[in-house]
């Protein structure tokens, strides 16, 4: 069965080619043996998109927001690879299972890991996503969008009840986001799964956005110690900023901003 889509085949031949050098319309229908009528409609949408824009002699070029989606996806790449180590280090450290975690908009997914050694353990294989509201990690992410986002991620969002311990009042869940930004990490409560609990912190890139998070998960009866969560919580912290650092982010703040909720 053939699922291409015609119409995204020939955006993506219009990206190709501006990819090489700025073009006017009707150049790129001569040049892509496009009929002019469907390149300005696809241009169109692009422009309003703001993936292309217009340069003074009516030509067009890719915009710097499409250069930015190639930036940022190479800096997934980045984090995976720099964060290796690290997963390893933490996952040693605690016998617990260490994440790494990006954001699609909507849910937190996960792109690497290193399992506990304990035969009793979480598994999340890359790949697997869950709702941002529900997971650590997810509530980092939340945490970093500006007031006018978050409050049209809530707006679009259904609040289901994963467990008995998930959020799904909203001023309660503003509260818990408020926390994570101040405090620096977020936790969760066996709010996605019950017998799971996870920590996570931000990394951050060279301009100071959050591009990943790195995660601890493990079987809730064996985090109940408070001095043991304050240690899993210090470590992350310190394990995130140097990650942030390779990425090129340099922070004024302290080494560690544990703050008890």
């Amino acid at each position: 069965m053939d699922y291409n889509i015609k119409s995204v085949e020939r955006v993506f031949e219009i990206v190709k080619a501006l990819s090489s050098k700025p073009q006017a319309p009707a150049e790129l229908a001569t040049n892509l043996n496009m009929n002019k009528s469907t390149v300005h409609r696809f241009i169109s949408t692009l422009l309003e998109l703001g993936y292309i824009e217009k340069l003074p002699d009516h030509s067009i070029r890719l915009s710097q927001s499409f250069i930015n989606l190639g930036v940022n996806a190479q800096s997934q790449y980045e984090v995976v690879n720099l964060s290796k180590p690290y997963l390893l280090a933490l996952a040693e450290e605690f016998k617990e299972s260490a994440l790494l975690a990006v954001f699609n908009g909507k849910e937190s997914e996960y792109v690497d890991k290193v399992e506990s050694s304990h035969a009793v353990r979480i598994v999340f294989e890359p790949g697997k996503k869950a709702p941002a509201y529900a997971v650590a990690s997810g509530k980092v992410f939340l945490s970093s969008l500006k007031e006018k986002e978050l409050k049209q991620y809530l707006d679009g969002l259904e609040l289901i009840p994963h467990t008995k311990n998930t959020i799904i009042n909203r001023d309660e869940l503003e509260k818990e986001i408020a926390h994570v930004k101040k405090a620096g990490y977020a936790v969760d409560h066996e709010e996605f799964e019950i017998g799971l609990r996870g920590f996570a912190c931000p990394i951050k890139d060279h301009k100071g956005k959050i591009i990943a998070a790195i995660c601890i998960a493990g079987i809730a009866p064996r985090i109940t110690d408070e001095k043991r969560i304050q240690h899993i919580i210090s470590s992350t912290l310190v394990t995130a900023k140097e990650i942030s650092a390779r990425m090129g982010y340099q922070s004024s703040e302290p080494e560690s901003r544990f703050v008890p909720k």
